[in-house]
């Protein structure tokens, strides 16, 4: 028996997703349909944690990353939202599973299925205060570069990728502009988005929007094609070749 806690402000939906959990596991039990934050904190702290947790994330009265300031949860977490991309993409990062609404039978399985393949692994409360961080988190928005005697300031949505050539560190923008940076690519990985900017072998620090084309040579080797074109070949690492590949399909 799987013991599930629903959280969600709609009753409509609550409803719906209760019927296709049942019809997705029929080995679920409905513990509880909470609506709001207050009323989720007062469940948890009463009783016994569940076996999973169906958590939208706006409610009526908050986030619902605030419960897990009060609560330190103990069972895996399937987040539910109605909400952008940048949001669904967050919570990627964290091996913690998602559902867009409308919610999918099909998605709703697989996710499912992945709670099970966890055999009940307990999520700690620091993985979600994690969450909670990356989703508050500022990255890095513009750069300071010199172009000649002047200083502009290049935004990272212009820039295509960032490359390093002898221990010197440069930026290429969408315009095929290129300006010298005092960041080396470890130090550009801390502050850059990582949904945004992946770091595919220790020379090339790419934006997903630079991708043109991706060939696959073989099961560990990659080819890209980026615009703008750098006068190197570009291949992903064979050992970032699988995170590569989990990036792309976030």
């Amino acid at each position: 028996m799987i013991k599930v806690l629903i959280v969600e402000d709609e009753m409509l939906a609550a409803q719906r997703l209760s019927k296709l959990l049942k019809e997705a596991e029929p080995d679920v039990q409905i513990e509880q349909i909470c609506d709001s934050i207050e009323s989720t904190v007062k469940y948890l702290t009463r009783n016994q944690a569940p076996d999973l947790m169906m958590l939208d994330i706006q409610l009526g009265d908050g986030i619902s990353f605030d419960i897990f300031k009060t609560i330190n949860l103990t069972c895996p977490v399937i987040f539910t939202t109605a909400y952008d991309e940048y949001a669904i993409k967050a919570f990627e990062l964290n091996s913690i599973d998602y559902l867009l609404k409308p919610i999918r039978p099909e998605a709703l399985i697989k996710s499912i299925n992945k709670f099970k393949k966890l055999s009940h692994s307990s999520i700690d409360r620091q993985l979600l205060t994690t969450l909670l961080d990356k989703e508050q988190r500022n990255y890095k928005q513009r750069f300071l570069v010199y172009a000649g005697e002047n200083l502009i300031s290049v935004k990272t949505t212009e820039i295509a990728y960032f490359y390093s050539i002898e221990k010197s560190t440069f930026l290429t923008t969408i315009h095929g502009r290129s300006y010298a940076l005092e960041f080396s690519l470890d130090k550009l990985e801390e502050t850059l988005n990582p949904l945004d900017f992946f770091r595919i072998n220790r020379q090339f620090l790419i934006s997903f929007s630079s991708i043109k084309k991706i060939s696959i040579q073989s099961k560990s080797r990659i080819k890209l094609t980026i615009d703008p074109l750098p006068k190197d070949e570009i291949l992903v690492s064979s050992a970032r070749t699988h995170e590569f590949r989990e990036w792309l399909d976030r």
